[in-house]
Protein backbone atom coordinates (compact mmCIF):
# COMPACT_ATOMS: atom_id res chain seq x y z
CA UNK A 1 0.00 0.00 0.00
CA UNK A 2 1.15 3.53 -0.81
CA UNK A 3 0.51 6.42 1.58
CA UNK A 4 1.15 10.10 0.91
CA UNK A 5 1.38 12.46 3.89
CA UNK A 6 0.77 16.02 2.85
CA UNK A 7 1.13 19.62 3.96
CA UNK A 8 -0.84 21.19 1.10
CA UNK A 9 0.33 24.33 -0.69
CA UNK A 10 -1.48 27.56 0.08
CA UNK A 11 -3.04 28.47 -3.23
CA UNK A 12 -2.11 32.18 -2.90
CA UNK A 13 1.49 31.26 -2.10
CA UNK A 14 1.32 32.40 1.54
CA UNK A 15 3.20 30.46 4.23
CA UNK A 16 1.67 29.04 7.39
CA UNK A 17 3.31 27.47 10.43
CA UNK A 18 1.49 24.18 10.99
CA UNK A 19 1.99 21.23 13.31
CA UNK A 20 -0.40 18.37 14.06
CA UNK A 21 -0.73 19.28 17.74
CA UNK A 22 -0.74 23.09 17.38
CA UNK A 23 -3.18 25.76 16.24
CA UNK A 24 -1.28 26.96 13.19
CA UNK A 25 -0.74 30.55 12.12
CA UNK A 26 0.58 32.66 9.29
CA UNK A 27 4.36 32.86 9.20
CA UNK A 28 5.53 36.24 10.50
CA UNK A 29 9.24 35.96 9.75
CA UNK A 30 9.10 33.55 6.80
CA UNK A 31 9.84 30.56 9.02
CA UNK A 32 8.09 27.18 8.71
CA UNK A 33 7.66 24.40 11.24
CA UNK A 34 9.05 21.00 10.21
CA UNK A 35 6.19 18.54 9.72
CA UNK A 36 7.25 16.30 12.60
CA UNK A 37 3.70 15.14 13.25
CA UNK A 38 3.40 13.87 9.69
CA UNK A 39 6.86 12.30 10.02
CA UNK A 40 5.60 10.32 13.03
CA UNK A 41 2.65 9.07 10.97
CA UNK A 42 4.94 8.21 8.05
CA UNK A 43 7.15 6.20 10.43
CA UNK A 44 4.09 4.23 11.54
CA UNK A 45 3.19 3.53 7.91
CA UNK A 46 6.74 2.43 7.11
CA UNK A 47 6.75 0.11 10.12
CA UNK A 48 3.49 -1.38 8.81
CA UNK A 49 5.20 -2.25 5.53
CA UNK A 50 3.73 0.55 3.43
CA UNK A 51 5.51 2.73 0.92
CA UNK A 52 5.29 6.20 2.44
CA UNK A 53 6.21 9.66 1.25
CA UNK A 54 5.84 13.15 2.71
CA UNK A 55 5.21 16.22 0.59
CA UNK A 56 5.54 19.50 2.46
CA UNK A 57 4.40 21.65 -0.41
CA UNK A 58 4.85 24.89 1.54
CA UNK A 59 8.46 24.15 2.45
CA UNK A 60 9.24 22.83 -1.03
CA UNK A 61 7.40 25.72 -2.72
CA UNK A 62 5.43 23.17 -4.73
CA UNK A 63 2.32 24.66 -6.33
CA UNK A 64 -0.98 22.86 -6.78
CA UNK A 65 -0.38 21.92 -10.40
CA UNK A 66 2.97 20.35 -9.50
CA UNK A 67 1.37 18.53 -6.58
CA UNK A 68 -1.33 17.09 -8.84
CA UNK A 69 1.32 15.74 -11.20
CA UNK A 70 3.34 14.31 -8.29
CA UNK A 71 0.30 12.58 -6.79
CA UNK A 72 -0.74 11.11 -10.13
CA UNK A 73 2.78 9.73 -10.60
CA UNK A 74 3.06 8.26 -7.08
CA UNK A 75 -0.52 6.89 -7.18
CA UNK A 76 -1.12 6.60 -3.40
CA UNK A 77 -3.96 4.56 -1.92
CA UNK A 78 -4.30 6.94 1.03
CA UNK A 79 -3.57 10.68 1.25
CA UNK A 80 -3.38 12.20 4.75
CA UNK A 81 -3.16 15.99 5.04
CA UNK A 82 -2.35 18.10 8.07
CA UNK A 83 -4.85 20.95 8.38
CA UNK A 84 -5.42 23.80 10.82
CA UNK A 85 -8.32 26.22 11.22
CA UNK A 86 -7.03 29.13 9.07
CA UNK A 87 -5.86 26.76 6.32
CA UNK A 88 -8.81 24.35 6.36
CA UNK A 89 -10.71 25.85 3.44
CA UNK A 90 -7.55 26.08 1.35
CA UNK A 91 -6.50 22.54 2.28
CA UNK A 92 -9.94 21.22 1.38
CA UNK A 93 -9.76 22.83 -2.04
CA UNK A 94 -6.30 21.39 -2.64
CA UNK A 95 -7.40 17.90 -1.60
CA UNK A 96 -10.48 18.10 -3.81
CA UNK A 97 -8.29 19.05 -6.78
CA UNK A 98 -6.19 15.93 -6.12
CA UNK A 99 -9.27 13.76 -5.84
CA UNK A 100 -10.51 14.89 -9.25
CA UNK A 101 -7.32 13.64 -10.91
CA UNK A 102 -6.43 10.61 -8.76
CA UNK A 103 -8.86 8.25 -6.99
CA UNK A 104 -7.78 7.40 -3.43
CA UNK A 105 -8.95 7.69 0.16
CA UNK A 106 -8.45 11.29 1.29
CA UNK A 107 -8.09 12.06 5.00
CA UNK A 108 -7.39 14.97 7.35
CA UNK A 109 -5.57 15.10 10.68
CA UNK A 110 -4.91 18.02 13.02
CA UNK A 111 -6.53 20.18 15.69
CA UNK A 112 -9.32 21.69 13.58
CA UNK A 113 -10.77 18.42 12.33
CA UNK A 114 -10.31 16.86 15.77
CA UNK A 115 -12.52 19.58 17.24
CA UNK A 116 -15.11 19.46 14.43
CA UNK A 117 -14.88 16.00 12.80
CA UNK A 118 -18.41 15.77 11.40
CA UNK A 119 -18.54 19.38 10.25
CA UNK A 120 -15.10 19.00 8.65
CA UNK A 121 -16.21 16.01 6.60
CA UNK A 122 -19.35 17.82 5.44
CA UNK A 123 -17.49 21.00 4.52
CA UNK A 124 -14.58 19.31 2.77
CA UNK A 125 -16.09 16.27 1.10
CA UNK A 126 -13.15 14.16 2.32
CA UNK A 127 -13.47 10.47 3.19
CA UNK A 128 -11.85 10.24 6.59
CA UNK A 129 -10.83 12.27 9.65
CA UNK A 130 -8.32 11.16 12.27
CA UNK A 131 -9.55 12.48 15.62
CA UNK A 132 -6.92 13.54 18.16
CA UNK A 133 -3.74 11.44 18.44
CA UNK A 134 -3.52 9.54 15.16
CA UNK A 135 -0.63 7.05 15.29
CA UNK A 136 -2.52 4.10 16.83
CA UNK A 137 -5.58 4.81 14.71
CA UNK A 138 -3.54 4.96 11.50
CA UNK A 139 -1.91 1.64 12.29
CA UNK A 140 -5.34 -0.01 12.55
CA UNK A 141 -6.65 1.74 9.44
CA UNK A 142 -3.77 0.28 7.43
CA UNK A 143 -4.33 -3.19 8.89
CA UNK A 144 -8.12 -3.18 8.35
CA UNK A 145 -8.30 -1.28 5.09
CA UNK A 146 -11.80 0.16 4.58
CA UNK A 147 -13.18 -1.88 7.47
CA UNK A 148 -13.16 1.01 9.90
CA UNK A 149 -16.37 0.81 11.94
CA UNK A 150 -14.66 -0.66 15.02
CA UNK A 151 -11.49 1.46 14.88
CA UNK A 152 -11.45 4.14 17.61
CA UNK A 153 -10.58 7.73 16.75
CA UNK A 154 -12.17 8.06 13.30
CA UNK A 155 -14.89 9.93 11.47
CA UNK A 156 -15.74 8.62 8.01
CA UNK A 157 -18.47 8.38 5.43
CA UNK A 158 -20.57 5.27 5.87
CA UNK A 159 -23.50 3.91 3.88
CA UNK A 160 -26.06 5.82 5.96
CA UNK A 161 -24.07 8.96 6.59
CA UNK A 162 -21.12 10.12 8.65
CA UNK A 163 -19.89 7.67 11.29
CA UNK A 164 -17.91 8.79 14.35
CA UNK A 165 -16.29 5.91 16.19
CA UNK A 166 -15.37 5.68 19.87
CA UNK A 167 -12.57 7.80 21.32
CA UNK A 168 -9.11 6.36 20.86
CA UNK A 169 -7.17 6.18 24.15
CA UNK A 170 -3.97 8.20 24.18
CA UNK A 171 -0.71 6.30 23.99
CA UNK A 172 0.56 5.75 27.52
CA UNK A 173 4.22 5.05 26.62
CA UNK A 174 5.54 7.45 23.99
CA UNK A 175 8.90 5.68 23.89
CA UNK A 176 7.17 2.88 21.94
CA UNK A 177 6.71 5.17 18.94
CA UNK A 178 9.25 4.94 16.11
CA UNK A 179 11.41 7.99 15.57
CA UNK A 180 9.86 10.41 13.06
CA UNK A 181 10.72 9.61 9.43
CA UNK A 182 12.61 12.86 8.96
CA UNK A 183 14.52 11.48 5.99
CA UNK A 184 11.29 12.05 4.03
CA UNK A 185 11.18 15.79 4.86
CA UNK A 186 12.86 18.71 3.03
CA UNK A 187 14.92 19.44 6.15
CA UNK A 188 17.10 22.14 4.61
CA UNK A 189 13.98 24.26 4.04
CA UNK A 190 13.14 24.59 7.74
CA UNK A 191 14.92 27.67 9.04
CA UNK A 192 14.23 30.51 11.46
CA UNK A 193 15.95 33.77 12.38
CA UNK A 194 16.82 32.67 15.92
CA UNK A 195 19.17 30.08 14.41
CA UNK A 196 20.57 32.58 11.85
CA UNK A 197 18.45 30.76 9.26
CA UNK A 198 20.31 27.48 9.73
CA UNK A 199 18.13 24.35 9.41
CA UNK A 200 16.37 23.23 12.56
CA UNK A 201 14.26 20.28 13.67
CA UNK A 202 11.37 20.03 16.12
CA UNK A 203 11.39 17.41 18.86
CA UNK A 204 8.34 16.45 20.93
CA UNK A 205 9.52 15.30 24.39
CA UNK A 206 6.00 15.06 25.84
CA UNK A 207 2.36 15.18 24.87
CA UNK A 208 -0.61 16.55 26.72
CA UNK A 209 -1.26 19.81 28.56
CA UNK A 210 -2.77 19.83 32.07
CA UNK A 211 -3.80 23.49 32.05
CA UNK A 212 -7.26 24.61 30.99
CA UNK A 213 -6.63 28.01 29.38
CA UNK A 214 -9.86 29.10 27.72
CA UNK A 215 -8.16 30.34 24.54
CA UNK A 216 -5.93 27.32 23.88
CA UNK A 217 -6.57 23.86 22.47
CA UNK A 218 -3.14 22.39 23.19
CA UNK A 219 -4.86 19.47 24.92
CA UNK A 220 -7.39 18.87 22.13
CA UNK A 221 -5.23 16.58 20.00
CA UNK A 222 -2.98 15.06 22.66
CA UNK A 223 -5.20 15.29 25.74
CA UNK A 224 -4.81 16.87 29.16
CA UNK A 225 -2.80 14.06 30.74
CA UNK A 226 0.93 14.74 30.38
CA UNK A 227 2.96 11.81 29.03
CA UNK A 228 6.71 12.31 29.03
CA UNK A 229 9.33 10.31 27.17
CA UNK A 230 12.34 8.97 29.01
CA UNK A 231 15.20 11.50 28.88
CA UNK A 232 17.54 9.04 27.15
CA UNK A 233 14.92 8.34 24.49
CA UNK A 234 14.83 12.04 23.61
CA UNK A 235 18.64 12.18 23.60
CA UNK A 236 18.69 9.30 21.09
CA UNK A 237 16.45 11.31 18.79
CA UNK A 238 18.69 14.38 19.10
CA UNK A 239 21.73 12.27 18.25
CA UNK A 240 19.89 10.91 15.21
CA UNK A 241 19.14 14.47 14.08
CA UNK A 242 22.76 15.59 14.52
CA UNK A 243 24.47 12.50 13.13
CA UNK A 244 22.17 11.61 10.23
CA UNK A 245 20.81 15.00 9.19
CA UNK A 246 23.69 17.27 10.24
CA UNK A 247 21.28 19.55 12.12
CA UNK A 248 22.40 21.13 15.39
CA UNK A 249 19.34 23.29 16.13
CA UNK A 250 16.14 22.06 17.79
CA UNK A 251 12.86 23.52 18.96
CA UNK A 252 11.24 21.46 21.70
CA UNK A 253 7.55 21.35 20.80
CA UNK A 254 5.88 20.92 24.15
CA UNK A 255 4.18 23.09 26.72
CA UNK A 256 5.50 20.94 29.56
CA UNK A 257 9.30 20.83 29.19
CA UNK A 258 9.89 22.26 32.67
CA UNK A 259 6.71 20.95 34.32
CA UNK A 260 8.37 17.94 35.96
CA UNK A 261 11.44 19.45 37.60
CA UNK A 262 13.19 16.14 38.24
CA UNK A 263 12.69 15.05 34.64
CA UNK A 264 13.87 18.43 33.34
CA UNK A 265 17.02 18.45 35.45
CA UNK A 266 17.91 14.89 34.42
CA UNK A 267 17.33 15.75 30.76
CA UNK A 268 19.37 18.96 30.90
CA UNK A 269 22.25 17.09 32.56
CA UNK A 270 22.25 14.59 29.68
CA UNK A 271 22.30 17.47 27.18
CA UNK A 272 25.25 19.03 28.99
CA UNK A 273 27.17 15.76 28.57
CA UNK A 274 26.59 15.77 24.77
CA UNK A 275 29.17 17.19 22.32
CA UNK A 276 29.16 21.03 22.21
CA UNK A 277 27.44 23.09 19.52
CA UNK A 278 23.87 21.93 20.10
CA UNK A 279 21.37 24.81 20.39
CA UNK A 280 17.73 24.75 21.35
CA UNK A 281 14.58 26.78 21.98
CA UNK A 282 11.63 25.89 24.18
CA UNK A 283 8.27 27.04 25.51
CA UNK A 284 7.70 27.26 29.22
CA UNK A 285 5.38 28.89 31.72
CA UNK A 286 6.27 31.85 33.89
CA UNK A 287 5.41 29.77 36.98
CA UNK A 288 7.50 26.75 35.92
CA UNK A 289 11.06 28.09 35.92
CA UNK A 290 13.58 29.05 38.59
CA UNK A 291 16.90 30.90 38.39
CA UNK A 292 18.76 27.63 39.02
CA UNK A 293 16.85 25.78 36.31
CA UNK A 294 17.46 28.53 33.78
CA UNK A 295 21.20 28.48 34.47
CA UNK A 296 21.19 24.74 33.85
CA UNK A 297 19.20 25.25 30.63
CA UNK A 298 21.75 27.80 29.45
CA UNK A 299 24.59 25.38 30.10
CA UNK A 300 22.67 22.69 28.20
CA UNK A 301 22.47 24.88 25.06
CA UNK A 302 19.21 26.84 25.44
CA UNK A 303 19.33 30.11 23.52
CA UNK A 304 15.71 31.24 23.85
CA UNK A 305 12.76 30.52 26.14
CA UNK A 306 9.21 31.56 25.21
CA UNK A 307 6.51 32.37 27.74
CA UNK A 308 2.79 32.91 27.39
CA UNK A 309 2.32 36.08 29.44
CA UNK A 310 -0.99 36.88 27.70
CA UNK A 311 -2.04 39.97 29.71
CA UNK A 312 -0.92 42.41 32.39
CA UNK A 313 -4.40 42.39 33.92
CA UNK A 314 -4.97 39.80 36.63
CA UNK A 315 -8.74 39.72 36.19
CA UNK A 316 -8.31 38.82 32.50
CA UNK A 317 -5.75 36.13 33.36
CA UNK A 318 -8.10 34.65 35.96
CA UNK A 319 -11.07 34.66 33.59
CA UNK A 320 -8.88 32.92 30.98
CA UNK A 321 -7.91 30.28 33.60
CA UNK A 322 -4.23 30.98 32.99
CA UNK A 323 -3.30 30.52 36.68
CA UNK A 324 -0.32 32.86 36.50
CA UNK A 325 0.31 36.44 37.60
CA UNK A 326 2.04 39.47 36.06
CA UNK A 327 4.51 39.35 38.94
CA UNK A 328 5.52 35.82 37.93
CA UNK A 329 5.97 37.00 34.35
CA UNK A 330 8.18 39.85 35.50
CA UNK A 331 10.36 37.44 37.50
CA UNK A 332 10.60 34.83 34.74
CA UNK A 333 11.74 37.39 32.16
CA UNK A 334 14.32 38.81 34.58
CA UNK A 335 15.63 35.37 35.56
CA UNK A 336 15.88 34.37 31.90
CA UNK A 337 17.86 37.51 31.10
CA UNK A 338 20.15 36.93 34.10
CA UNK A 339 20.84 33.37 32.88
CA UNK A 340 22.00 34.68 29.51
CA UNK A 341 19.01 33.24 27.62
CA UNK A 342 16.93 35.27 25.19
CA UNK A 343 13.26 35.63 26.12
CA UNK A 344 10.13 35.75 24.01
CA UNK A 345 6.84 36.90 25.56
CA UNK A 346 3.49 36.19 23.94
CA UNK A 347 0.51 38.42 24.65
CA UNK A 348 -3.14 38.09 23.61
CA UNK A 349 -5.31 41.13 23.00
CA UNK A 350 -9.08 40.77 23.14
CA UNK A 351 -9.68 38.05 25.72
CA UNK A 352 -12.97 38.29 27.65
CA UNK A 353 -12.88 41.33 29.92
CA UNK A 354 -10.50 43.25 27.66
CA UNK A 355 -11.01 46.99 27.23
CA UNK A 356 -9.05 49.75 25.59
CA UNK A 357 -7.62 50.52 29.01
CA UNK A 358 -6.41 46.97 29.71
CA UNK A 359 -4.84 46.80 26.25
CA UNK A 360 -2.78 49.89 27.06
CA UNK A 361 -1.92 48.34 30.43
CA UNK A 362 -0.56 45.25 28.66
CA UNK A 363 1.38 47.24 26.05
CA UNK A 364 3.06 49.27 28.78
CA UNK A 365 3.78 46.13 30.82
CA UNK A 366 5.50 44.55 27.81
CA UNK A 367 7.75 47.57 27.45
CA UNK A 368 8.42 47.60 31.18
CA UNK A 369 9.51 43.96 31.58
CA UNK A 370 11.32 44.30 28.22
CA UNK A 371 11.80 40.74 26.98
CA UNK A 372 14.08 40.32 24.00
CA UNK A 373 11.13 39.64 21.71
CA UNK A 374 7.35 39.86 21.90
CA UNK A 375 4.42 38.84 19.80
CA UNK A 376 0.97 40.31 20.32
CA UNK A 377 -1.76 37.99 19.07
CA UNK A 378 -5.39 38.84 18.55
CA UNK A 379 -7.63 36.59 20.65
CA UNK A 380 -8.92 33.94 18.25
CA UNK A 381 -11.70 31.52 19.24
CA UNK A 382 -10.41 28.32 17.69
CA UNK A 383 -12.91 25.43 17.60
CA UNK A 384 -12.33 23.14 20.54
CA UNK A 385 -11.60 25.96 22.98
CA UNK A 386 -13.80 27.37 25.72
CA UNK A 387 -13.37 30.77 24.07
CA UNK A 388 -15.02 29.41 20.92
CA UNK A 389 -18.02 28.22 22.94
CA UNK A 390 -18.25 31.61 24.67
CA UNK A 391 -18.11 33.39 21.33
CA UNK A 392 -20.98 31.29 19.99
CA UNK A 393 -23.07 31.77 23.13
CA UNK A 394 -22.59 35.54 23.21
CA UNK A 395 -22.75 36.24 19.48
CA UNK A 396 -19.21 37.59 19.33
CA UNK A 397 -18.19 35.89 16.08
CA UNK A 398 -18.06 38.19 13.08
CA UNK A 399 -17.63 35.34 10.58
CA UNK A 400 -17.51 31.56 10.22
CA UNK A 401 -14.99 31.83 7.41
CA UNK A 402 -12.21 29.65 8.85
CA UNK A 403 -9.55 31.39 6.77
CA UNK A 404 -10.08 34.51 8.90
CA UNK A 405 -9.30 32.63 12.14
CA UNK A 406 -5.75 33.87 12.39
CA UNK A 407 -3.83 35.46 15.22
CA UNK A 408 -1.74 37.79 13.08
CA UNK A 409 -3.39 40.96 11.78
CA UNK A 410 -6.91 39.53 11.64
CA UNK A 411 -9.82 39.37 14.10
CA UNK A 412 -13.10 37.44 14.20
CA UNK A 413 -14.29 38.57 17.66
CA UNK A 414 -16.37 41.66 18.29
CA UNK A 415 -17.49 42.06 21.91
CA UNK A 416 -19.50 44.67 23.78
CA UNK A 417 -16.27 46.53 24.58
CA UNK A 418 -14.07 46.07 21.49
CA UNK A 419 -14.76 45.60 17.79
CA UNK A 420 -12.75 43.39 15.48
CA UNK A 421 -11.35 46.48 13.76
CA UNK A 422 -10.22 47.91 17.10
CA UNK A 423 -8.42 44.67 17.99
CA UNK A 424 -6.50 44.62 14.70
CA UNK A 425 -5.51 48.25 15.18
CA UNK A 426 -4.44 47.52 18.76
CA UNK A 427 -2.23 44.62 17.67
CA UNK A 428 -0.43 46.76 15.11
CA UNK A 429 -0.03 49.57 17.64
CA UNK A 430 1.33 47.16 20.25
CA UNK A 431 3.95 45.70 17.92
CA UNK A 432 5.10 49.11 16.76
CA UNK A 433 5.14 50.46 20.30
CA UNK A 434 7.47 47.69 21.42
CA UNK A 435 9.81 47.38 18.46
CA UNK A 436 9.99 50.84 16.93
CA UNK A 437 11.91 52.57 19.72
CA UNK A 438 15.46 53.94 19.36
CA UNK A 439 16.65 51.95 22.37
CA UNK A 440 15.01 48.80 21.03
CA UNK A 441 16.61 49.10 17.59
CA UNK A 442 20.01 49.77 19.14
CA UNK A 443 19.61 46.73 21.42
CA UNK A 444 18.99 44.52 18.39
CA UNK A 445 22.01 45.83 16.51
CA UNK A 446 24.22 45.24 19.55
CA UNK A 447 23.34 41.52 19.40
CA UNK A 448 24.61 41.15 15.85
CA UNK A 449 27.89 39.25 15.62
CA UNK A 450 27.83 37.82 12.09
CA UNK A 451 26.52 38.72 8.64
CA UNK A 452 24.06 35.81 8.98
CA UNK A 453 22.59 37.38 12.11
CA UNK A 454 22.32 40.75 10.34
CA UNK A 455 20.49 39.24 7.36
CA UNK A 456 18.19 37.24 9.65
CA UNK A 457 17.11 40.35 11.56
CA UNK A 458 16.50 42.38 8.41
CA UNK A 459 14.41 39.53 6.97
CA UNK A 460 12.41 39.20 10.18
CA UNK A 461 11.69 42.93 10.42
CA UNK A 462 10.55 43.05 6.79
CA UNK A 463 8.23 40.07 7.16
CA UNK A 464 6.70 41.43 10.38
CA UNK A 465 5.93 44.84 8.88
CA UNK A 466 4.60 43.32 5.66
CA UNK A 467 2.38 40.78 7.45
CA UNK A 468 0.85 43.26 9.89
CA UNK A 469 0.12 45.83 7.19
CA UNK A 470 -1.59 43.53 4.72
CA UNK A 471 -4.10 41.79 7.02
CA UNK A 472 -7.36 43.19 8.30
CA UNK A 473 -10.52 42.05 10.05
CA UNK A 474 -13.11 40.32 7.86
Amino acid sequence: MKVLFLNPPFITGDLFMKEVGRCGRRSVAGELWPQTGLAYLAAVALRAGCEARIVDAMASRMNLSELIDYTREFAPDLVVANSTTPTFRNDSEAMEALRKTHPAVYAFTGPHVSALPEESLRESGMDLVFINEAEMTLRQVLRKWKDWADIPGLAFRGGSGIVITSQCPAMSILDDLPLPARHLLPNASYTMPFFENEPFATVIPSRGCPWQCTFCRAGKVWGTKVRIREPRNVIEEIRDIRNNLGIRNVVFMTDSLTLDRRWAEAFFDLLIAEPPGFRWICNSRVDAVTPEMLLRMKKAGCILASYGVESANQAILDRAKKKTTPAQAREAIRWTRDAGILSMAYFILGLPGETKGTIEETIQFAREIDPDYVNFHVATPFPGTELYDLALENGWLTTRDWSAFEEEGSAVLSTETLSAEELVAAQKRAMRSFYIRPGRVWKEFRKIRTMGQFKARIKTAWHMVFTLNRRKSP
